[in-house]
């Protein structure tokens, strides 16, 4: 399966330009095979849901990596394995992003290795936020909302709409490296606008709730995601037995004997092919013979002429055994 990085980007001219081209350089070494795409939002306030829109819409890959352009994670294949084999829908491949000082971002892009930086704080990954693998179907039906502007918010709702309509997260063990620049503007460290504030709580009355969850993404999305969330599914090597789980089941990831497989698609139902309608009565209206005659017409000449009958020859003509 075809693996894209989509990273969200609109030059500054300023430290984020180095930030990216180092990342640039990351994902080009570690994952030649993956296409890097760059994705823009119009000029005006800043719209990650836009930019990474806009990556998506130039590229066919079957799986995607949608990238914050200054964060690094050495273990993204991983994320990227469970979504590839079905064993998710969507992931994540870190917990705690460890977030480099100025003077450590700086020895970074000169040169030095990652390992062992300081660091200006360390805290647990935000759900949706710095790196997130997608099946195409799923990025396609709960894309990220183009409606939050600025930085803030934006990540926690795609999170909760994610869960709420394509299932669990897969979450990997690592950390995540964020690299220095001077901060984007918010109301505060932890809100981004009153306006993405007011939206990211109809995300949280939605949360669970498939249906408005829905209603909520078709204000941006013409088609959102249809079905019911996936869940995990772990079978017993020994027993052949298979259990599913609403989230990873930490004592069956630990067992030998158990294992986390694909979920299963599955077929669709088959429908028996209608049958002519049932004869109408001679007091059924004119519209219910037309269509039980159109129904036991032999050919187009025979369909064409019952238009021109009227309810009388209708009935003599085919009210009788054949």
């Amino acid at each position: 399966m075809s693996v894209a990085i989509l990273v969200p980007w609109r030059p500054d001219g300023g430290p984020r330009q180095a930030v990216w081209e180092w990342s640039h350089r990351q994902w080009a070494n570690w994952h030649p095979d993956c296409e890097i795409v760059t994705g823009a939002c119009p000029d005006g306030p800043w719209s990650k849901g836009a930019a990474v829109a806009d990556a998506l819409a130039q590229t066919d890959a079957d799986v995607l990596v949608v990238a914050d352009a200054d964060v690094w994670c050495p273990t993204v294949l991983y994320a990227i394995e469970e979504v590839v084999s079905g064993r998710a829908r969507w992931a994540m491949p870190h917990q705690n992003v460890r977030r480099l000082t100025e003077e450590a971002t700086r020895s970074v892009l000169g040169g030095a290795s990652l390992s062992g930086q300081p660091t200006a704080e360390i805290h647990r990954g935000m759900p949706g936020g710095g790196i997130v693998v997608l099946d195409r179907q799923v990025l396609e039906g709960v894309p990220m909302d183009p409606q939050f502007q600025g930085w803030g918010q934006e990540d926690q709702a795609w999170a909760l709409a994610l869960e709420t309509l394509a299932g669990p997260m897969w979450r990997g063990d690592s950390d995540l490296f964020h690299l220095w620049h001077p901060p984007a503007p918010r109301r505060s460290r932890s809100v981004g606008s009153a306006e993405s504030l007011a939206r990211y709580r109809r995300y949280q009355a939605a949360s669970g709730q498939q249906a408005q969850m829905r209603a909520l993404v078709a204000e941006f999305c013409p088609t959102p995601l249809e079905g019911s969330p996936m869940t995990y599914r772990y079978r017993n090597d020994n027993t052949g037995d298979e259990v599913e789980r609403a989230r990873p089941d930490a004592r069956l990831e630990m067992l030998p004997n158990w294992k986390r497989i694909a979920e299963l698609t599955p077929e669709p139902e088959q429908t028996p092919p209608a049958g002519p309608p049932e004869r109408p009565t001679a007091q059924d209206a004119k519209v219910k013979w037309v269509e039980y005659a159109n129904s036991v017409a032999k050919d187009s000449e025979e369909a064409a002429e019952i238009a021109t009958l009227t309810k009388a020859e209708l009935v003599e003509r085919y009210g009788k055994e054949a």
